[in-house]
């Protein structure tokens, strides 16, 4: 491959309008996002190469909005990605690598001859995925406050950071996931400490479903819900999603405090679902049936959600407690909390009895 034939990656994204002769479709691409206005961005997994699949993402969101009154005061977006060359397979894996996991590709040697080699263009020619540094630079970048171009201001930082919040399916996690990493190094370099990074970063809340990326070492407040029987989330290859993988059947509702995780064994009543977001609107049982376990998992997820959303238009300051995030409508967080600590201390004992070296991270 050589320069002329790599393609730089890049993204659009897409509001939620008034439906028009201009916007037949209720959508519109914009090139950028107010800070004072609360938003809400869905990432969407990757095959949202398309303002049609981008336009369905944003479009739940402002359903599940309207199903819980809150019928104005956010604006809605979505991302439409357009990888060019890169592979987001392998930009998933490099960044299970990246967090210490020990990805095991069992493959012919020639393939993976041709996976380094794609890997290393990838990497020369995008160090960060310009896909992501323009999607930080649309939503991000203009929240971050430095005063005379000279002193950042974090708490002028936080405050516009409580205005946007972010949802990710699939691939939208390993993107979220890379444009923190990428936003930390940005704002360490234009004078914030550490700690002001932190502290601003923890401010924004991310929803997501069935994340292909890392769950622990988050920079943002994040939630993620899944299920123990959904097949895509091997691609995290430790083993704690292994063991949940083999033990679904007895996963019932729990709540994993070290990624924020909440699994049940089971969601869907039609088993090739379990990796699909299809559930997080009341209708959505219409035609995909929940299990009794999905409608918890998915009822914790619509609230956490529908309560950001709030958050975001009361203009409150400090995110909710994780509890008082899902906590309500069929929701125990108390009940998944010990379900999580007894269920992760039942697997430690079954690791170690099985494996003399442990890799227990999510």
């Amino acid at each position: 491959m050589t320069a002329n034939q790599y393609q730089i990656s890049s993204a659009d994204i897409i509001q939620r309008v008034p439906r028009s002769n201009e916007n037949p479709y209720a959508c519109a691409v914009v090139k950028d996002v107010p800070i004072n206005t609360p938003a809400i961005v869905a990432f969407g997994g990757e095959y949202t190469q398309s303002l049609r699949a981008a336009n369905s993402y944003a479009n739940l969101l402002q359903r599940l909005a309207e199903e819980n009154n809150i019928s104005q005061g956010v604006n809605f977006y979505s991302v439409v990605y357009k990888f060019g060359t890169r592979s987001p397979n392998l930009e998933r894996a490099e960044q299970f690598r990246i967090a210490g996991r020990k990805v095991r590709e069992k493959i012919h040697p020639l393939l993976q001859q041709e996976h380094d080699a794609i890997i290393r263009e990838m990497n020369k020619h995008e160090p960060v995925a310009n896909y992501v540094i323009q999607l930080y630079n649309i939503l991000l970048k203009p929240r971050i406050v430095i005063i005379n171009n000279t002193t950042p201001d974090p708490e002028q930082t936080i405050n516009n950071m409580h205005k946007i919040m972010f949802y990710a399916h699939c691939h939208g996690a390993a993107t979220i996931w890379q444009m923190a990493e990428y936003m930390r190094v940005q704002m360490i370099q234009k004078g914030f400490t550490s700690r002001d990074v932190m502290r601003i970063q923890k401010e924004l809340l991310v929803i997501q479903h069935s994340p292909i990326a890392p769950l622990d070492k988050q920079r943002f407040t994040t939630l993620s819900f899944a299920s123990a029987e959904d097949t895509m989330m091997q691609y995290h290859q430790n083993l704690f999603i292994q063991w949940m993988g083999e033990n679904s059947a007895d996963i019932s509702p729990a709540y994993f405090k070290n990624g924020n995780l909440f699994v049940a064994g089971h969601l869907k009543e039609m088993s090739f679902q379990e990796h699909d977001h299809s559930g997080l609107l009341h209708t959505d049982e219409n035609s995909w049936p929940l299990t009794p376990d999905g409608r918890i998992i998915f009822s914790a997820e619509r609230n956490a959600l529908a309560r950001g959303m709030r958050n975001m238009i009361g203009g409150t300051g400090r995110l909710p407690s994780i509890q008082k995030l899902v906590d309500g409508d069929g929701v125990d967080f108390s009940e998944m909390r010990k379900s999580g600590d007894f269920l992760y201390n039942v697997m430690l004992n079954d690791l170690r009895q099985q494996n003399p070296k442990h890799d227990h991270q999510k």
